[in-house]
């Protein structure tokens, strides 16, 4: 990542699949006074510029493939340096079950297609408005950081002072939840998200987080429970649904699974669907399924590589040696020149007597990763062994 000196500085992040549209969304913000404006066509795209630059607002449109308006809010709300972001999702979609789960993923506003440049300007100068923080509000942004740097007592603590000014305050409910799920105190946190739903009863987030305190505590029926009515309230919400799809496949139901991942795959599932679902099938052993699902993805983020390597080493363990080398080669072209995964697919060529293109890779290895230890002892038994 660029040192914070070298990064550009955005006014505005522009994201979606219509140039068009986004032309028209940039020309009314230059018209507003706004100059540094960028525009991308992919939240994978999106993720790239969060990453390298300083982006005071994000304005993304809701369907798109690969990752979706939710999934990059997700991603900027889960990141450390991002979750302060203000965001406008624009969509066609006016359905109260879409909106309300953008709500619940803390979207800072919601703009229905068709719209006009002074609806775009209103939208944007009242999310300004709200952001000017009050102290309370400071205290729960303070807290939310604290979350996401895994300093779950101090968030805790945080969320207890704001709470002690308004002892209805929703969101530091959640963060008091989400503290004490993480740190184990499971009646806590089950104390606790039961207040919050009940003043945010639609809340999929809530529950969702309440299954799986549930579950941790062995209630698996009461997860499954609280999953499937989440689900049904909100079948919008794909997480769920694939959360849902999960639990069952570990109840041992997997054509009730299967049965919901057909739902998913009829609402234009994104690579983090397919790919939720392929580690699904891949901790029950199901490799087919898996490759399946982990083959649909079209531009997976690098740091889901992970899920297509541990499929490579079960593919080869099941004596599939060509579909593991696949699979060893799609890591490598989502992390180029990844040492791991280049000592991996080495060590499986040398296994089935492949030598010259484990030694190509070794060295490929060293080239980008000379102190790299393993690389160079297996070289080093390629030359004893040729010598």
């Amino acid at each position: 990542m660029n040192s914070q000196s070298q990064m550009q500085e955005l006014d505005f992040l522009l994201v979606g699949q219509e140039k068009v549209v986004l032309e028209q969304d940039a020309r009314v913000l230059q018209q507003a006074g706004y100059k540094n404006i960028r525009i991308v066509r992919s939240g994978i795209e999106a993720r790239h510029v969060l990453k390298n630059s300083r982006v005071r607002f994000v304005i993304t449109d809701l369907q798109m493939p690969c990752m979706n308006g939710i999934e990059l809010l997700r991603l900027i709300r889960r990141t450390p340096g991002l979750s302060d972001i203000p965001v406008l999702i624009i969509s066609d979609n006016r359905q109260k079950e879409m909106i309300l789960y953008a709500i619940d993923e803390r979207v800072d506003g919601y703009l229905a297609t068709p719209y006009r440049a002074e609806d775009l300007r209103q939208s944007i100068n009242n999310i300004h408005k709200r952001k000017k923080l009050t102290a309370l509000q400071n205290e729960l942004r303070l807290a939310r950081h604290l979350i996401l740097a895994k300093n779950y007592e101090k968030a805790i603590d945080k969320a207890k002072a704001v709470l002690a000014h308004d002892q209805n305050n929703s969101e530091a409910l959640f963060i008091l939840c989400e503290g004490y799920y993480w740190l184990g105190e499971l009646d806590k946190a089950k104390q606790f998200l039961n207040i919050y739903l009940k003043g945010n009863p639609s809340s999929g987030k809530g529950t969702h987080l309440l299954s799986k305190v549930c579950r941790l505590d062995g209630a698996w029926g009461d997860a499954f429970g609280l999953l499937l009515k989440a689900h049904k309230e909100n079948p919008l919400n794909l997480d769920l649904a694939i959360d849902l799809g999960k639990l069952y496949l570990e109840m041992e139901m997997e054509e009730k699974a299967r049965e919901v991942f057909r739902e998913v795959m009829s609402s234009e599932p994104t690579d983090l669907n397919f790919i939720k679902i392929g580690k699904a099938f891949l901790k029950k052993g199901r490799l087919e399924d898996a490759a399946d699902f982990l083959n649909k993805t079209v531009q997976p983020l690098p740091e889901t590589v992970y899920v297509f390597a541990q499929l490579a080493l079960m593919l080869e363990a099941a004596g599939n040696f060509e579909a593991g080398v696949n699979q060893f080669k799609r890591c490598l072209e989502l992390v180029p020149d990844h040492p791991v995964y280049l000592v991996k697919l080495a060590e499986i060529y040398l296994k089935h007597g492949e030598v010259a293109k484990a030694k190509e890779l070794l060295e490929q290895c060293l080239k980008s990763h000379p102190e790299h230890d393993q690389a160079r002892k297996l070289l080093e038994s390629i030359a004893r062994g040729a010598a």
